[in-house]
């Protein structure tokens, strides 16, 4: 785990070992920080009721630095564990020269979302879903179908009616906005596509293709990708935490 601590300049600020029912942040606290587990598992709490648990190399508190709030949730010790704890301005550093613990951070992030929502509600409207060639397609067209295999990331170039995201024949969001990603989980986590996004009216979608096993070279060579995608799902995570403890 010590390459994870240490990366030229960019370095945790420390590195704590935390006994059972320690607390490392509370809510209100500043979003100056975020942590990585090196060991252990993590409770973490919101209103004082427990949402999810993490473990070794998941990673927590970037979603308060992306929406520029205070810290939104209390995290627990449940076992001795170790924490490194790192500035969140580091965070566009991280992307630009340490694609291996960005690949980290995104798969943590998403599997914090995923598991957060599940225990939200079956049907969560994903208001903020995230997101080379162009492609225009028409009403009806499907862009990705659920449980297809493929490791392309796509961003919405052109807006039309936007793009519909379903689960299980079940609509769960839409893609509106320009500039919005989506299709990226399925390199981040190496699993067939997880949502059908259809086209609703005529949309221009722009198609980045991403060889299996390829992430962190995309993440090294196109950053400001990784940015927008972690930031994204930050969004999506602190609004999923709000809906469990509702």
């Amino acid at each position: 785990m010590a390459d994870l601590a240490d990366s030229n300049n960019i370095e945790a600020t420390t590195i704590k070992k935390y006994q059972p029912g320690e607390i490392i942040v509370k809510e209100g606290a500043s979003n100056e920080f975020f942590y990585v587990i090196l060991q252990g598992e993590i409770q973490i709490y919101q209103m004082n009721k427990p949402i999810r648990i993490l473990g070794d190399r998941d990673v927590f508190g970037l979603e308060n630095y992306f929406r520029d709030r205070g810290y939104s949730t209390t995290a627990k010790a449940i076992n001795a564990s170790r924490v490194a704890t790192y500035r969140s301005n580091f965070i566009e550093d991280i992307a630009s020269s340490k694609p291996g613990l960005m690949s980290m951070i995104l798969k943590s992030t998403y599997l914090q979302l995923e598991q957060t929502t599940s225990v939200a509600e079956q049907n969560i409207p994903y208001a903020e879903t995230i997101n080379l060639d162009f492609k225009e397609y028409n009403d009806g067209d499907i862009i990705i179908k659920e449980g297809a295999s493929g490791t392309e990331v796509y961003k919405l170039h052109q807006a039309g009616g936007g793009l519909d995201v379903s689960k299980k024949g079940v609509q769960i969001g839409k893609i509106v906005k320009s500039g919005e990603y989506f299709g990226e989980m399925s390199f981040i986590l190496n699993e067939p596509r997880t949502a059908t996004v259809k086209s609703i009216g005529k949309n221009v979608v722009e198609i980045i293709p991403v060889q299996e096993g390829g992430f962190e070279t995309l993440v090294h060579e196109n950053p400001d990708i990784a940015l927008k995608i972690i930031t994204a799902l930050s969004h999506r995570l602190r609004q999923t935490n709000l809906r469990v403890v509702k």
